[in-house]
């Protein structure tokens, strides 16, 4: 004889069997009322698969965001952990003009020299590679007899005058800070000329140099300096002439400047360190 439970829906069927012996057995069976069950457990499975496909791609993509992070902040070459060398399109270019002459330091480093003292007037322009902040520090000079201040044989007061513009955007204005380190003649008396210089300090050009006890640069026209013709032939749009205060009888000025950050706004590659590491060369052409 047979005794069969009521089924119920996803629950054991327990089903108690009697055989004629009077022995009882029992076995317990799982089953599903609707074969559709099945399926829905099919379902539920898949989408747990589908979960946690889900989570490791999520988790796949952080890594590669970090991971191009982590690149753009140093400067990548093809072996990964080692900079690359710069190259050409990673210098700016320095335009300078002196009324008369000027040596320029970028960072500590000096970087141009004026290679005409007196006349004619040029233009000097030069390539550099910049690293953020950027001081720059200039000696300037206008061609003067350093007993009398005068030059010309001693028959003439001059005047001087200095621009600058660098490629990232970085110009001459009333912001910098100068100082006169040599004047004269003093009083304007030419008759009975003399000189006053202060000593120059040795580290003048340094980045930690201390000018916070300087005054500020003023600036000057075109009309007032009367610069020559390389001036006119040179990109200085948006920088101004400068000179300190006295812009004939002060004969030897420094002026210093620092540049936070590229006035452009363009994000450059810091390669200042380059002497410690050993970088990667640009991929070569292929040869023919």
């Amino acid at each position: 004889m047979v005794r069969e439970a009521g089924r119920l829906d996803r629950e054991t069927d327990l089903r108690v069997l009697v055989n004629n012996n009077g022995n009882q057995s029992c076995s317990g069976k799982i089953f599903l009322q609707h074969e559709s069950a099945l399926g829905l457990i099919r379902k539920l499975v898949s989408m747990k698969r589908m979960t946690l496909v889900f989570g490791l791609l999520v988790c796949l993509a952080f890594s590669v965001i970090a991971l191009a992070q982590r690149q753009n902040d140093r400067p990548a070459g093809p072996n990964p952990g080692k900079p690359k060398k710069p190259q050409m399109s990673d210098t700016i270019k320095a335009n300078v003009y002196a009324d008369n002459w000027f040596m320029l330091y970028v960072n500590g480093e000096l970087v141009a020299v004026d290679s005409i003292k007196f006349i004619p007037h040029n233009v000097i322009s030069v390539d550099i590679l910049p690293a953020y902040p950027m001081t720059i520090a200039v000696m300037a000079k206008d061609n003067a007899d350093p007993k009398t201040g005068m030059e010309y044989a001693n028959t003439n007061i001059g005047d001087g005058g200095f621009i600058l513009k660098f490629g990232d955007g970085t110009v001459t204005n009333a912001d910098w800070k100068a100082k006169q380190f040599s004047r004269g003649p003093i009083d304007r008396n030419t008759k009975n000329p003399r000189v006053e210089n202060t000593p120059i300090p040795d580290n003048w050009f340094a980045v930690d140099f201390d000018d916070s006890k300087w005054g500020n640069a003023k600036e000057y026209t075109e009309e007032q300096v009367g610069p020559k013709q390389p001036y006119f032939e040179t990109d200085f749009k948006g920088a101004k002439f400068i000179w300190s205060d006295d812009i004939e009888l002060d004969n030897t000025v420094i002026f210093r400047h620092m540049v936070k950050s590229p006035p452009d706004g363009k994000e450059r590659i810091d390669y200042t360190n380059l002497n410690n590491v050993v970088p990667d060369a640009p991929p070569k052409k292929p040869k023919r």
